[in-house]
């Protein structure tokens, strides 16, 4: 079967008439861009390229000169602090690492300039600093020249106006400043000058010290009698710190000790009579070391005891060396108590080291004071009490000053204790 012939298509090409009568195809016009144009256009194109990119090379190239390296500077620029970074230069190995590992605190970047290490204990300390009255300026010179537990103690201590002798101490004893230890050559604190009732009486986590006090009225809310078992004859506690106790010192025996309170809840009046004695035989200033002013003792509290060691003999002054005090001392938060008084941190604490000092907090307190490496009074300070509002006015009660007792005369019968107690 033959195929159809294609037909072939002409394309007509329109032609007119020349002046000559002569029909003549029409050309098409060329059109062709200027060279002014072509060369203004490309300039616009280069300066688009250059506005896009130059900047960001001398803004990397000023980065570099910080001290930071192509891969921070890569996520200098996902995290959107180019400009805040350049603009008030900062930098440091911290802030670098932080910035590349994506854990940046934005809110504290001027800290993280000066700190040796930015966690969540260092942001809540620089806010009590600032929230205590210091400004930010002498808070950033603490963390310049000082660790986390050479800044803490200033929580507890007295407002220092001047800051420069303080940081000049404990940089001077730095070898002394540890999580275990803290000694510095002079005195921060003026024992009772100033003092408040305690933020929150009658809770397991209230701060009783030399600077916080409990009304001479208080009485625990559920204070019940403790059993011969575990306390001296007559010895009462907070029924809660009574339960822990039991359970304490059943884990004890447990493991072949013999623990017992010897000493527990004390009211106003015993612990007037107390440290009146103690006065009357050492004297205000040795008795403040180990004897708490009435209104300031924590074994009015209801959860504080003294421990010892069933058949010692020794009674506390040689608790510590025995295998009750070993087991205790490493396993008392378990069931909610903290070693109050530890040996190192007399000049935080207020009083010299005593081994047989339990307080109760509960238990997961406890473990988390423990694991601070802090005393109570700086972990309660940090974490725990009411915040300043943000008018500036404090919430705290206003201060008291309080004098010192007069020295009393002897009593006929001063107590002679084997070693002394809070």
């Amino acid at each position: 079967m033959t195929q159809p012939k294609r037909k072939k298509v002409v394309k007509k090409v329109t032609s007119q008439k020349n002046s000559t009568g002569v029909h003549a195809t029409k050309k098409r016009v060329r059109r062709r861009i200027k060279k002014p144009v072509l060369y203004g256009f490309l300039a616009i194109v280069v300066l688009i390229v250059a506005l896009l990119t130059v900047p960001k090379t001398i803004q990397n190239n000023q980065l570099k000169e910080l001290g930071y390296d192509k891969a921070t500077i890569t996520e200098i620029r996902n995290q959107k602090l180019t400009n805040l970074i350049i603009k008030n230069k900062y930098y440091s190995e911290n802030l670098a690492s932080s910035i590349l590992n994506k854990s940046l605190n934005k809110d504290y970047i001027e800290l993280y300039t000066v700190a040796d290490e930015c966690a969540e204990r260092e942001f809540v300390l620089y806010d009590r600093l600032l929230d205590n009255g210091y400004t930010k300026e002498q808070v950033l010179s603490l963390f310049d020249d000082l660790s986390f537990y050479a800044i803490t103690p200033l929580l507890v201590f007295d407002f220092q106006t001047d800051l420069a002798p303080y940081i000049a101490d404990a940089i001077a004893n730095k070898d002394n400043i540890s999580a275990t230890n803290f000694s510095l050559s002079n005195t921060y604190i003026e024992p009772y000058k100033t003092t408040y009732p305690t933020y929150n009486a009658g809770s397991y986590d209230m701060l009783v010290n030399k600077t916080y006090y409990l009304d001479s009225t208080y009485v625990p809310g559920s204070i019940t009698d403790l059993s011969i078992q575990v306390a001296s004859e007559g010895l009462q506690l907070e029924s809660v710190a009574a339960d822990a106790l039991k359970q304490l010192c059943d884990a004890g025996r447990n493991m072949g000790l013999r623990l017992y309170a010897s000493s527990a809840y004390r009211p106003y009046e015993h612990q007037q009579s107390l440290y009146d004695r103690y006065v009357a035989r050492d004297g205000i200033e040795e008795a403040d070391t180990f004897s708490a002013r009435p209104g300031f003792s924590e074994h009015q509290t209801g959860l504080t005891v003294d421990m010892s060691a069933v058949g010692d003999g020794s009674g506390l002054s040689k608790f510590e060396e025995t295998d009750e005090f070993v087991w205790l001392s490493q396993n008392c938060q378990e069931y909610g108590w903290i070693l109050r008084y530890p040996s190192g941190k007399e000049q935080i604490t207020g009083y010299t080291y005593e081994p047989w000092h339990y307080r109760y907090i509960g238990p997961d307190l406890a473990k988390k004071v423990v694991a601070s490496g802090l005393t109570y009074d700086e972990y309660y300070l940090l974490y725990l009490a009411p915040w300043k509002n943000t008018d500036g006015e404090t919430k705290k009660n206003a201060p008291v000053e309080t004098a010192a007792p007069e020295e009393t005369t002897p009593a006929a019968e001063s107590p002679q204790p084997t070693a002394t107690t809070e």
